[in-house]
């Protein structure tokens, strides 16, 4: 008669995300000031965490390319996205904001609005 064996899976230990605690930074923090700052906060090289900045401003900088997706996400804290605006013609009326007198304006071309946007935990840190 044969017999099978039955592996018993071992517990898996699920890592427990380390708490983050929210101190608040006196003094406004430069380049290079910011680069120390994470690399002794993570324990690793200022090369390091410089390569890190790096691609990450490459990955956004792709992201808000002409050819590119148009809007960039880093999870909780900001949104940048794109807004296209038309071209406007020369002579169309527009709104004096001072006057709310109507008048003509200038032609001016089509262009690109970077739009940033400061999602949930940006939000509730200024709180």
């Amino acid at each position: 008669m044969a017999t099978s064996t039955k592996k018993k899976s071992k517990p898996v230990a699920s890592k427990a995300k380390p708490v983050v605690v929210i101190r608040p930074v006196k003094e406004a923090l430069t380049k290079s000031a910011l680069l120390n700052l994470i690399a002794e906060k993570n324990e690793l090289s200022r090369k390091q965490v410089a390569d890190v900045i790096s691609t990450l401003e490459g990955v956004i900088l792709g992201c808000v390319h002409p050819n590119g997706v148009g809007e960039f996400t880093l999870a909780g804290l900001f949104k940048v996205t794109l807004r296209k605006v038309p071209a406007r013609k020369a002579g169309t009326l527009i709104r004096n904001p001072a006057t709310g007198e109507m008048m003509k304006a200038a032609a001016k071309p089509a262009s690109v609005r970077v739009k940033v946007r400061a999602l949930s935990k940006l939000k509730n840190a200024a709180l």
